[in-house]
């Protein structure tokens, strides 16, 4: 069965607290451990802060994703759909309410995790593997989009 971690931040100062992911090696030193960008900024981390990493053995595979990019500018690229797909083979799992980068010609695109549902029967979870995982994945409406309403035209007023 395929394992991953189970990282939590033991004084959360942030909306999240709990990120997955699979280990690439073992090396650190004892009591330490590498984090990528992501988790440390997903969880509010700072140096030496403590953690709490446990070993997941129950991840579900993943199915689908919705994710809400903060920039709409993201949408513009073409063949983002292919874009984004490619760069979700970056990660090993996902969890919703957390936010995940992807870098792409030079910039950086930040996305939230709306959404997660499971394989096969496509139940809502917290959190899904999606590694060596067929999983569709959809964009909601863009955070800097978001709360922004069309005007009124003075046509209207007629």
């Amino acid at each position: 069965t395929p394992t991953s971690t189970h990282t939590t931040n033991k004084n959360p100062p942030s909306l999240i607290n709990k990120v997955v992911g699979g280990a690439i090696d073992f090396r650190s030193p004892s009591n330490y451990i590498f984090l990528p960008h992501w988790m440390i900024t997903s969880l509010s981390l700072r140096p030496f802060d403590v953690v709490d990493v446990s070993l997941k053995t129950n991840t579900p595979p993943g199915s689908a994703v919705k994710l809400r990019p903060h920039s709409s500018q993201f949408t513009k690229i073409q063949n983002h759909r292919a874009v984004l797909e490619t760069e979700l083979r970056h990660y090993s799992a996902l969890v919703k309410g957390s936010t995940i980068p992807f870098d792409y010609l030079g910039k950086r695109y930040y996305f939230d995790v709306v959404e997660l549902r499971s394989a096969p029967r496509g139940e809502k979870v917290d959190m899904a593997k999606v590694q060596d995982c067929d999983i569709a994945a959809e964009f909601v409406k863009a955070k800097d989009l978001l709360g922004k309403k069309k005007k009124k035209s003075d046509d209207d007023d007629e």
